[in-house]
């Protein structure tokens, strides 16, 4: 395709060797074919740079490793088509995604942005871990369809003039500049999000690790709240920035079900402490699991269609573990964040110099 709705293909690597070819395979596979597609190495120590040269994409390196933000925001400068469509090297995309995501675009007026869901089911199955994670992630967004949420890059298409208008990833990042990019877009734009663009992810299939991601993406969230506020303190509010999508009125939008489980969780972790001295306090445990259980009957009833009931009491257990990992790191990353809002406090009731800010 060329003109107006040429697309520019964007993919961050770093250490896929697993998914790369894969992911490649489905980009140069679409039904709507990209002018370009690029290729941004991370500095990556396997084999995945030999693979990216084995198709016909410009492969750009990276000096040293800088995280996913700014990958992505060295594939834009290195291409050159009106639409960037962002596409994670652990996917794969269905052979219609980059086509239905133009169509919503150029059919859609208002629309800056069009976000794709996972699929049900992993690229590569490598475990129940994996299926849960999948899963949950597939159950999430599909509930997402319609709704102004965060940000997903993993399957994205957004125009060349919108990115650069936001002012593109913010590379101090290295968890949760997705959101935070979201939390830019203007708010007179629209953001869809569809399962008419999909892709097969390869996520984490341990518990550990899984657990620890969870738990060092949540712990990013309250400093990113601080500088969303900091942001709507200096005036982006009146440029029309979607601030709310990552700010503490957050909550009061979640649905019924992530409420009750940040709620549980967090009741269950307070008591883990207590119930050493005071032992009756750990009868609540099973009362705080069954309104666990009820809040999540949509998202277990899938995983008992996928794999059957073996698999949902698993998918129960670990869910309630993947929420006490992010309610533990929220209240991590209170402190940091808590310490910029003193900076920021302090910085606007020092004194200033005489004369300063004053007209020569």
């Amino acid at each position: 395709m060329s003109g107006a709705d040429a697309v520019a293909v964007i993919v961050p690597n770093f250490n896929k060797e697993k998914t790369l070819r894969a992911c490649l395979e489905s980009v140069f596979g679409q039904s709507y074919a990209p002018v370009e597609v690029v290729v941004v190495d991370d500095r990556s120590t396997d084999g995945s740079r030999e693979i990216a040269a084995g198709f016909p994409c410009r492969v750009v390196e990276l000096p040293v490793n800088s995280g996913p933000a700014a990958a992505r925001n060295a594939g834009v400068a290195a291409s050159s088509a009106p639409l960037l469509f962002f596409v994670d090297s652990d996917t794969a995309l269905a052979p219609d995604a980059v086509g239905n995501a133009v169509r919503l675009l150029v059919g859609s007026p208002g629309v800056g942005m069009v976000q794709g869901i996972y699929d049900a089911r992993p690229l590569f199955d490598d475990g129940p871990v994996e299926a849960y994670r999948v899963a949950f992630e597939h159950f999430w967004r599909k509930r997402s369809v319609g709704r102004d949420t965060g940000a997903l890059f993993a399957a994205t298409l957004i125009p060349r003039t919108v990115f650069e208008e936001v002012g593109g990833f913010d590379e101090r990042l290295r968890s949760g500049e997705d959101d935070e990019f979201g939390t830019r877009l203007p708010d007179r734009y629209r953001l869809v999000a569809t399962d008419l663009v999909l892709t097969r992810h390869d996520d984490v299939d341990r518990l550990l690790p899984l657990l620890t991601e969870q738990f060092v993406r949540a712990s990013a969230k309250p400093l990113l709240m601080v500088r969303t506020w900091r942001r709507q303190r200096a005036g982006a509010a009146s440029t029309g920035a979607r601030a709310g999508m990552m700010s503490t009125d957050r909550f009061r939008h979640l649905e019924w079900a992530a409420q009750t489980s940040l709620l549980t969780s967090t009741l269950a972790l307070a008591i883990l402490p207590l119930a050493l001295l005071v032992p009756w306090l750990a009868l609540t445990w099973p009362v705080l699991g069954a309104v666990f259980v009820a809040a999540n009957h949509r998202f277990l009833r899938l995983t008992y269609e996928l794999r059957g009931p073996g698999f949902a009491v698993f998918a129960a257990g670990l869910h309630a573990l993947s929420y006490a990992a992010l309610v533990a790191g929220l209240a991590a990353g209170l402190p940091r964040a808590g310490y910029a809002l003193l900076r920021e406090r302090a910085h606007r009731t020092r004194p200033r110099p005489a004369g300063a800010g004053v007209p020569e």
